[in-house]
């Protein structure tokens, strides 16, 4: 249910932060324009370790995004994030390990709700890497790429003209398993960035 409503809330989110509401008229106190930003949390696959015994499926994510704020409703980010180690299982059929990272690019839809303070959605476009090795039923896994769409919700406080902060919640979209199976990533991330 929740893959299914989350992109919807967001392209819906996005489509709202562009519409003449009185929110966004407010006075912002701080510029639009080039920032950089680093974050960190925890990514997680959900279904790659079902019945399967000494198996991790989650691991600390790395994020960073170099964007660039349009205006109070829109921002525009490229950005490289590594999942690190999305799979690690060891047991009589699987010894199998799988790592993985993505080059994305996407667009921010910002509602402001305060002069300092936005809700934002993310609708972007995710190209992953995967590495996996070791064996399933004795067959050497292989390395997979894609490219598949990813969305994100967060909130975004201003600190003063240089730095602000922020908090998301992220899906990447059927990221491909070391057993060819398909499944998403839900990360968790808290960072800061830097305005030029």
């Amino acid at each position: 249910m929740l893959k299914i409503k989350f992109p919807v809330l967001c392209v819906l989110l996005a489509g709202t932060a562009g519409t003449n509401i009185a929110q966004a008229d407010l006075p912002r106190a701080f510029p639009n324009g080039l920032y950089f930003g680093l974050n960190a949390g925890q990514a997680e696959v959900r279904k790659s370790c079902d019945n399967i015994t000494n198996c991790d499926s989650a691991d600390t994510t790395l994020r960073a995004e170099l964007g660039y704020q349009f205006n109070n409703n829109w921002s525009g980010e490229l950005g490289y994030t590594s999942f690190g180690t999305l799979f690690n299982a060891s047991n009589s059929s699987v010894d199998a390990k799988q790592e993985a990272h993505a080059w994305t690019a996407s667009i921010l839809g910002l509602v402001p709700v305060a002069q300092q303070f936005d809700i934002f959605g993310r609708v972007g476009i995710a190209r992953y890497d995967v590495t996996n090795t070791g064996t399933i039923q004795g067959v050497p896994v292989e390395d997979d790429e894609s490219t598949k769409p990813y969305f994100g919700l967060g909130v975004k406080y201003d600190v003063n003209n240089s730095w602000l902060v922020r908090a998301e919640y992220q899906i990447y979209s059927d990221i491909s398993g070391v057993d060819g199976t398909q499944d998403n990533v839900h990360g968790w991330y808290l960072g800061g960035a830097y305005r030029f």
